[in-house]
């Protein structure tokens, strides 16, 4: 499977796209963030990684990767195996407490209207 296949809803110019994670960023600064963030809100990116947090921004509109086919893809990968989804966040913390056999927590935090519940929502549907 190509990865034009299965990354459907990706674009692959990076150098428009901005970087997947942030700390792969040459200056990590202010300005370097939220043009990086730009960019990929530009191209519908909406998820993007600083290390391990994943940093998700309100696009306002329905976006086409919640589907069926992202859960089977994001289902027991590497957190890097794929793009920034919240269900590379949400398979790792449940791997992590399946083997750890320790209690897992998320921190969603963000201004009224930036789509904490909607991803509370994707978080709880992803592992029920």
């Amino acid at each position: 499977m190509g990865s034009k296949e299965r990354f459907h809803w990706q674009s692959h110019n990076v150098k428009q796209s901005g970087v997947d994670d942030m700390v792969l960023l040459p200056q990590i600064t202010e300005d370097a963030i939220v043009s990086n963030l730009r960019k990929r809100f530009m191209d519908d990116y909406i998820f993007t990684y600083i290390g391990s947090v994943l940093i998700s921004v309100n696009p306002f509109k329905q976006m086409p990767y919640f589907t069926d086919r992202e859960i089977d893809l994001y289902q027991g990968a590497a957190q890097y195996e794929n793009p920034p989804h919240i269900y590379a966040l949400t398979d790792n913390m449940y791997r992590n407490m399946l083997i750890d056999c320790e209690n897992q927590c998320v921190i969603i935090s963000g201004e009224s209207g930036a789509g904490k519940t909607v991803a509370a929502k994707y978080i709880m549907g992803y592992i029920s």
